[in-house]
């Protein structure tokens, strides 16, 4: 969060439209209401108009893209996805970049890398090994000491979320801010380290945006 991924993909879907002529589907889940409905945007104001997705059935993107395609008299070259975090990993949503790819669509896709407890979020990792050497990590700044900060820590109330929350609970600066190994806080986890820093040390940082 808070590292620019979203304004990175509206700059690339931007960029690909007006000099590459690209025909782009923009997509993004249902559950991500921050926007408004059937809209993309960046904390800087950019946005995009987007289509939402069941996070439980994104295989219902073949109907609404084919009609898309149809209405547009022509095949879009490129396929866009926010927020992909909010896909779970049981949802289909690998498989389903993998068909489009194999389809021979261009992928452009962002998501955080981690939730609120350290952890690897929702499809965003399996579609970071995917995209090997064309994953582009975006990096955020702890909201206590300005270093890297690869994690967002969940505050309710004032306090750090309790690790048995869950998961996913949309919100943005209000509930949210990006936090570093050593500010990272979560009360209850299962194997607590020094002053409850996450488990993920130094691995990734806070956000992807994969391309192709």
């Amino acid at each position: 969060m808070a590292s620019g991924k979203t304004r990175h993909l509206l700059t690339e879907i931007d960029t690909l439209r007006k000099y590459g002529n690209k025909k782009i589907a923009v997509f993004k889940p249902r559950t991500d209401v921050r926007s408004g409905m059937n809209l993309i945007k960046s904390r800087k104001g950019d946005e995009d108009t987007a289509e939402e997705l069941s996070v439980t059935n994104p295989l219902e993107i073949w109907p609404m893209l084919r009609a898309k395609e149809s209405a547009a008299g022509c095949r879009f070259q490129v396929i866009a996805f926010d927020e992909v975090q909010f896909f779970p990993r049981d949802s289909g949503f690998f498989q389903l970049v993998n068909q489009l790819l194999n389809e021979g669509y261009d992928i452009l896709a962002s998501g955080l890398a981690f939730d609120f407890r350290g952890e690897p979020f929702g499809s965003t990792p399996d579609l970071a090994m995917l995209a090997e050497d064309r994953c582009m990590w975006m990096t955020a700044y702890c909201t206590k000491c300005g270093t890297r900060a690869p994690y967002p820590q969940r505050i309710i109330d004032g306090t750090p979320a309790h690790y048995n929350s869950q998961q996913v609970l949309v919100g943005g600066d209000e509930t949210y801010e990006p936090r570093c190994d050593d500010h990272f806080v979560l009360p209850g986890r299962p194997m607590a380290g020094p002053d409850d820093a996450s488990p993920q040390r130094k691995i990734w940082p806070g956000g992807v945006a994969a391309t192709e």
